[in-house]
């Protein structure tokens, strides 16, 4: 996967066909972005005037070339796009750039991005584009964008986007943003965004990988280069949008992605390892911070600043978007005390603007060293009126260059303000090694992403979920050729390993009391009626029946307004109720979903998702990030209630689902009731993919499940 692009990026030679001598033309803007980087290997332009171009005498034809090129760099219109591609190929190169949009229809009537993509997938060229700006290697200074990169410096980070705007706004904009790579796949006529997700993490000198992405055209591709820069130690950090179906509609008419459900990709992000963040600010921000090749250790960042009421600012920003500061131990504070005037408190953020003596800037060095061998401090930030225009202390301006020397953790500068103006300052402090973050919402942003990403990074990953057995899978598959109502649905679950409710089909009164003389009373009483899958809308279920009179009546009720089919149950202890649900996402297979259940679903907001299947550690995670898992942990004397259960519950449901994924639509549990010994199934309904009919209602008299 990651070697297919290879060639694109370690060109030795490039083609330019379309460039001109024309000032002012797009042909001769592309020839001098190809020269600006300093390419140290072999450019040719081709024209069909020929001539000389830029001091070099230019080609009228690919197929003139002594070489087999790496690249060739098509700038040219729709018109001649498909022969130019068709040249390239028959000269054997290695890989091709299209800018164009590709709009239109080629001569034989077929859309050309249609064409264009068959051509590629025929010949198994990668394709960078079209609708894209192209690529960047500025270690080797290969352009093959019509965007001049002679003022870019190598730096870790490997920027790709979607978005060819995104590529020059982001790229192009601030130097201290650093990079080693910078591609826009566009419409990806010839290679897919996790082809170049997984060659960046190859690359030794790519240490975080900023991704600006509209859709993923191979999903499974897209989770294996995910996997790959985990595996590497590498940070992916994803703008994902096309989240609203505005943004959706406008990413399918803009490259023709097909964008997916927002709640899949956030799943396969967790799942994966990625950074998401909503904006480029908090993409390009976070990216820099994890960009040096240092990982934070457990705990939280350490701060030190030059502003009492910036610090406090600080703490509230902290609290309020869940950044983890550290908690300074005893020893910690001790240490400062020792090394700051008394007026000075050892919080985090630490303010160290004391009296302005000669002592000012040490008292900021001896804070940062006291955080540097804090083993709870992960890492260290700087805050000080640093400018472009004013040092107001230039030994804090020497200390913030050697922060690096003061530590091996992760260390930054940070301003409050988000539009200081220190861009030569943050230049000069990149070209250190030191991360110069502006905003304090954007830095705590980035400082909460790279130490969650730490974290994930050092947890044991759980073993993978066995199998399901091959006969129970067959038997299933084929029953879920037709539809299933509750307790079919029901039944399979308990098949696959959940636990449920013991319940019983009854169409008879004598039935219904025989049932009762099996379950035991209280007992609960569900219609059955082929059609309804909502009862609560009908009516259709009666609780807590606690003797044969009142079955009766139930019955009667039930069976004269919805008709004689019926579920009784066992009616199961007090618990807190969940909700399980599962959709199958087109990209990325069964999404799982667990929320409040039953009438707490009115009380408690919150749903989270992840990719099936999954252990019951992630499944107990899951669930203690809703709020109700209060609830479960007990609250106001109330005895806790077996979350272990609920996991177990949640995980085996997670396998089902990963089991049945092409045989099954959507799948809803409401509720599952979790006691202080259980987790149990109350109700359920799954909807089979392909079902052809409504289930045969006359099923056999005997058709229970007790256990």
């Amino acid at each position: 996967m990651a070697r297919r692009v290879a060639p694109m990026f370690e060109a030795q030679s490039i083609a330019v066909v379309g460039a001109s001598a024309r000032p002012g033309s797009f042909g001769a803007r592309l020839a001098q972005a190809t020269l600006s980087g300093g390419f140290k290997g072999q450019i040719s332009f081709v024209t069909a005037r020929g001539g000389e171009i830029l001091g070099r005498e230019s080609f009228t034809s690919v197929r003139e070339l002594d070489h087999v090129p790496d690249v060739v760099v098509l700038g040219l219109g729709a018109a001649n796009l498909e022969g130019a591609l068709c040249e390239a190929i028959e000269k054997r190169a290695r890989s091709a750039v299209i800018f164009d949009s590709c709009h239109g229809l080629t001569a034989s009537g077929r859309p050309l991005l249609e064409s264009l993509k068959a051509i590629a997938r025929e010949a198994d060229i990668p394709v960078c584009g079209g609708s894209g700006m192209g690529f960047i290697n500025t270690r080797t200074g290969a352009v093959a964008s019509f965007y001049p990169a002679g003022h870019l410096k190598p730096g870790g980070i490997s920027l790709i986007a979607h978005s060819g705007s995104v590529f020059t706004v982001l790229g192009m904009n601030d130097p201290r943003y650093r990079f080693d790579l910078m591609v826009s796949p566009g419409q990806e006529i010839g290679a897919t965004i996790d082809e170049y997700i997984a060659y960046a993490a190859s690359r030794d000198t790519t240490k975080a990988i900023a991704v600006f992405m509209e859709s993923a055209r191979n999903p499974k591709g897209l989770i294996d280069s995910f996997r790959l820069a985990r595996s590497r130690g590498v940070p992916v950090v994803v703008c994902k949008v096309g989240r609203t179906e505005e943004s959706a509609r406008l990413a399918r008419s803009h490259t023709g992605a097909l964008v997916g459900s927002n709640e899949a990709y956030s799943a396969v992000f967790e799942e994966c390892g990625a950074i998401a963040v909503d904006t480029v600010d908090e993409l390009l921000n976070t990216a820099l911070l994890c960009s040096f090749g240092r990982k934070p250790g457990s705990g939280g960042a350490g701060l030190v600043t030059d502003s009492g009421g910036l610090r406090e600012m600080q703490i509230d920003l902290a609290s309020k978007s869940r950044t983890p500061l550290a908690r300074f131990s005893e020893a910690t504070r001790a240490a400062l005390r020792a090394a700051l005037p008394p007026q000075l408190e050892p919080s985090n953020p630490l303010d160290c603007a004391a009296d302005l003596t000669d002592e000012f800037a040490k008292v900021f060095e001896r804070g940062m060293r006291v955080l540097a061998a804090a083993p709870e401090v992960s890492m260290l930030g700087l805050e000080a009126d640093l400018r472009d225009d004013y040092i107001y202390e230039e030994r804090l301006l020497a200390l913030a260059k050697a922060l690096p020397t003061l530590t091996e953790k992760p260390c930054f500068l940070f301003t409050s303000f988000g539009q200081t103006n220190n861009r030569r300052l943050g230049e000069e402090l990149a070209d250190l090694g030191v991360p110069c973050l502006n905003g304090a919402a954007a830095m705590m942003a980035a400082v909460r992403e790279f130490q969650a990403w730490a974290d994930r990074s050092t947890q044991a990953t759980e073993l993978a979920c066995e199998p399901a057995d091959e006969a129970l899978l067959a038997r299933w598959e084929a029953r879920l050729a037709s539809p299933m109502d509750e307790f079919s649905s029901l039944d399979l679950l308990h098949a696959f390993g959940l636990q449920t409710a013991r319940s019983m089909i009854c169409e008879t009164a004598e039935a219904l009391r025989d049932a009762a003389a099996r379950l035991g009373f209280p007992l609960a009483i569900k219609t059955a009626q082929v059609g309804i899958d909502h009862k609560s809308d009908v009516r259709g279920v009666i609780l807590n029946i606690s003797d044969e009179l009142a079955l009766d009546a139930a019955y009667a009720d039930l069976s004269r307004r919805l008709g004689p089919r019926v579920i009784v149950q066992k009616m199961v202890e007090k618990g807190v109720e969940l909700a399980f649900g599962c959709v199958v996402d087109p990209d990325f297979g069964p999404l799982v979903t667990v929320s409040p259940g039953g009438t707490l679903v009115e009380l408690f907001e919150g749903r989270e998702f992840a990719l099936a299947p999954f252990g019951p550690a992630k499944a107990e995670a899951m669930i203690r990030r809703l709020k109700v898992s209060r609830l479960i942990d007990g609250v106001r004397g109330d005895a806790p209630c077996d979350m272990k259960a609920a996991a177990r519950a949640l995980s085996v449901f997670s396998r089902a689902c990963a089991a049945l994924g092409a045989s099954i639509s959507e799948v809803d549990i409401n509720p599952v009731v979790v006691t202080t010994t259980a987790a149990l199934a109350v109700d359920a309904l799954i909807v089979a993919r392909h079902a052809s009919a409504r289930p045969d209602i006359k099923d056999r008299q005997d058709n229970h499940r007790l256990s």
